[in-house]
């Protein structure tokens, strides 16, 4: 295993983070866990990465000459997991798109396969899924706790409804 920091700055002409040296980086790379850490520094928005990775075998894309493809966590999954990985991942790409940053940082697919199946109700048990640490729950635990009630929430029949009036 090996381990990477980056430092990113806001950009404040276009209120984002350039990613671009991440992106770059993972390529060829196995990348196993990110621990994300925000902060001022001289008055500018910054965040810290710390990846740990290790490289992937047969060359840059990671894959060499391998036809398998990537694990498909969402496989693994029962219909009703599945339905809300689905969910999640959709949350997850808004989300992104809003924050300015790739949706691997936000929750990569193991993790949300691992919320998905585990369907945590409460902050404290979604910190207990591997990679969600505080960061991520501070920032994202509410909202990812609202997309998984809500699937279940949808799921179940409204009060009355299925049961049968005898009078």
């Amino acid at each position: 295993m090996k381990l990477k920091v980056f430092t990113l700055r806001l950009d404040p002409a276009t209120g984002r983070f350039d990613d671009r040296e991440i992106v770059e980086f993972q390529a060829g790379k196995d990348v196993l866990d990110v621990s994300e850490y925000q902060f001022v520094h001289d008055r500018v928005p910054t965040w810290g990465l710390l990846v740990r990775y290790r490289d992937a075998p047969g060359g840059r894309d990671g894959r060499g000459d391998r036809e398998e493809p990537r694990k498909d966590w969402r496989a693994d999954l029962d219909a009703e997991a599945a339905r809300l990985y689905d969910e999640l991942r959709l949350w997850r790409g808004r989300q992104a798109k809003r924050d300015g940053m790739p949706p691997y940082i936000i929750l990569n697919n193991r993790e949300l396969a691992e919320v998905a199946a585990r369907r945590p109700a409460t902050l404290t048990a979604l910190r207990e899924i591997n990679g969600v640490g505080e960061a991520k729950a501070e920032r994202w635990g509410e909202e990812i706790l609202a997309v998984v009630a809500a699937a279940f929430a949808a799921q179940r029949p409204a009060e009355g409804e299925g049961t049968l009036d005898a009078g």
